[in-house]
C-alpha cells in the first residue's frame, strides 16, 4: 500500500512528519486497519500519486493501528508530528475543514 505526501514531501524526507490525517472512506480505512491486523506494517511513501507520475520517496512502518479521531480531539503535539507547517492546532483544524471532522489518523516511522 502507498501514501502520497504531495503537500509535505520535504517534511516527510526530513523525518519531521510522523503522522498524517486523511479523509478516507470507512472501506479504505478498513484496508489499512486490516494491513495492521495482519502484520503488514511497511508501506511505500510517494511524492504524489503514481498514476500522475509520482515517485517512491521511501518506506515507512505503521506505529499503531490506523483510527479515526475528531480534529477537536487531536493532541496539540501532533502539529509537529504532522510536519510542523502550521502555527497552531487551531490553524491546522481551520485549514483541514473544521473541528468536527473525523479523519483517519496514520502514525508511522520511516524505515529508509
Amino acid at each position: 500500500m502507498i501514501l502520497s505526501f504531495a503537500w509535505t514531501t520535504p517534511q516527510y524526507q526530513s523525518g519531521k512528519k510522523k503522522c498524517t490525517r486523511r479523509m478516507w472512506s470507512d472501506d479504505y480505512l478498513a484496508l489499512w486497519q486490516k494491513a495492521w491486523d495482519e502484520g503488514r506494517l511497511v508501506h511505500d511513501a510517494y511524492d504524489r500519486l503514481p498514476r500522475i507520475g509520482g515517485q517512491r520517496i521511501g518506506k515507512f512502518r505503521l506505529t499503531c493501528r490506523p483510527y479515526r479521531e475528531r480534529l477537536a480531539d487531536m493532541p496539540e503535539e501532533d502539529i509537529g508530528l504532522e510536519g510542523g507547517l502550521w502555527a497552531s492546532k487551531e490553524e491546522f483544524i481551520e485549514l483541514f475543514g473544521g473541528p468536527e471532522l473525523m479523519p483517519a489518523v496514520i502514525r508511522f516511522e520511516q524505515t529508509e
